[in-house]
């Protein structure tokens, strides 16, 4: 994507997994009792919820809308992003042409290349569209690619709590299961992958303690070796452009170069880069089966 306090304990991928399962059961089980009441289950910021489903007529990959679709907290859905933030008439472009239905956000960090992404923008997006986000902080990176290169623990955790700060700035409370992505490019990884790991780790460290859940984008390649050496993440979001176009059919169930890793809702996938479009000019196209943003000041709880 790049134009370029105390640590939380290590995350252990079975317990987080247990959790997601059992937090899904209970939804559906919720959800089961109130089927008569989408909006009992829902936050209508959210468009994940049958809630949000239906004040927006969306209808899901298998073209069914809220009414006759099990309300779900987490949905394969299409997303975009870019550098410059999106106007609304570019974002209903988005949504009516190819389904979109969210948008990567920059909201800073050493490397940023984003511009114009704002609370109040976030808001206009959601409210004429019903998007929801997912929020990058673009963290340091090689020397080649950006020139703040400090990989080193220390500076994870002093971006990670800046990036803590700054989605409270952006209108995202903490401790109400709100992501936020670190933007680690591959070549990063490549250039020094020990240090490049201590750099992630720190940064999830710092941003999970500050009470936000902390998602990876990156190459496959370091998405895997951080997994293998314990180093895991609340999602991914791998960049794998095996495509040139928007593409419905695409799920992030199909990157295989992740393996078994990150199984079930904690994938997004960016499948195609610089696609041009004739309403919204040149986007890098996604896929998503795993929690997003809401709209600021909403709640994933």
């Amino acid at each position: 994507m790049v134009s370029q306090q105390k640590h939380a304990p290590r995350v252990d991928r079975r317990s987080v997994e247990a959790v997601r399962a059992l937090h899904l059961g209970l939804v559906l089980i919720v959800g089961a009792c109130n089927v008569h009441s989408p909006a009992s289950t829902g936050d209508a910021s959210n468009q994940q919820t049958a809630d949000a489903s239906a004040n927006h007529g969306d209808a899901g990959r298998d073209g069914t809308t809220a009414a006759d679709a099990p309300m779900q907290p987490i949905a394969i859905l299409e997303g975009v992003d870019r550098a410059g933030a999106f106007s609304t008439t570019e974002a209903a472009y988005l949504k009516t042409t190819y389904n979109v239905m969210w948008t990567g956000v920059y909201i800073g960090g050493a490397c940023s290349a984003g511009s114009g992404w704002s609370k109040s923008v976030l808001t206009a997006l959601n409210a004429s569209t019903g998007w929801s986000f997912l929020p990058i902080w673009v963290g340091q990176q090689a020397s080649s690619i950006c020139g703040r290169d400090t990989l080193t623990a220390a500076q994870g955790t002093t971006d990670g709590a800046a990036t803590a700060a700054e989605m409270q700035v952006y209108g995202w409370a903490p401790d109400l299961d709100i992501p936020v992505v670190l933007d680690l490019e591959g070549g990063t990884y490549s250039a020094s992958a020990s240090e490049a790991q201590a750099y992630a780790q720190a940064w999830r460290d710092a941003v999970q303690a500050g009470g936000y859940l902390a998602y990876l984008y990156s190459s496959s390649t370091a998405i895997d070796a951080f997994d293998d050496a314990g180093v895991a993440f609340d999602g991914v979001w791998p960049a794998d452009w095996l495509y040139t176009a928007f593409d419905s059919n695409a799920t992030p169930a199909d990157v295989t170069t992740l393996g078994s890793r990150y199984p079930g809702q904690t994938r997004a996938w960016q499948y195609a880069g610089n696609v041009t479009t004739s309403g919204a000019g040149g986007v890098d196209s996604d896929v998503s089966d795993l929690l997003l943003a809401p709209a600021p000041g909403g709640t994933n709880k």
